[in-house]
């Protein structure tokens, strides 16, 4: 199943989840007893102080977003492991610092946001200037990472 921006979609095994990131983060989240995960894709870091906004485009309203679901389908918090992908800088130098920095930013925010729920992140491929595709297999909880022309499964979970 794709996982667009701005969106996060939970599956079981065998089913697989697949986006495509740039200065986005990628966030998995896999509980191998239960072979069953989710992949939020996010957007930006911080949501706008009084703002109506669409709960996947900011990091905090889509892993709370993802946690519940999942939790909905019976799967404890304390049995999740995160992974983090993306968070690119894929502007250049002669644009706005706020655009240069977008990636980091999100990333920042998506690491806090585990660490205040208790989820250990067990691994990351993050930042650099280049576009990456992942897709975690719900079977074993492995991530095919494509960038930069290369391909590599990641299997820590």
């Amino acid at each position: 199943m794709h996982v667009g921006v701005a969106e996060w979609k939970t599956a079981r095994k065998p089913d697989a989840l697949k986006t495509t990131l740039g200065s986005c983060v990628g966030v998995v989240l896999y509980a191998p007893r239960a072979a069953t995960g989710g992949l939020a894709h996010v957007l930006l870091g911080e949501a706008p102080t009084g703002k109506i906004v669409k709960k996947g485009k900011y990091a905090r309203p889509a892993i709370l977003g993802l946690v519940a679901e999942l939790k909905d389908q019976g799967v404890p918090t304390e049995d999740l492991r995160a992974r983090v992908f993306g968070g690119a800088s894929m502007f250049n130098a002669g644009q706005a610092t706020f655009l240069q920095q977008i990636g980091a930013e999100n990333l920042r925010i998506v690491r806090q946001v585990l660490k205040e729920l208790k989820i250990t992140l067990v691994s990351e491929d993050t930042g650099g200037s280049a576009g990456r595709t992942i897709t975690l297999f719900l079977d074993d909880g492995r991530v095919l990472l494509r960038a930069n022309g290369r391909e590599r499964f990641i299997y820590k979970t």
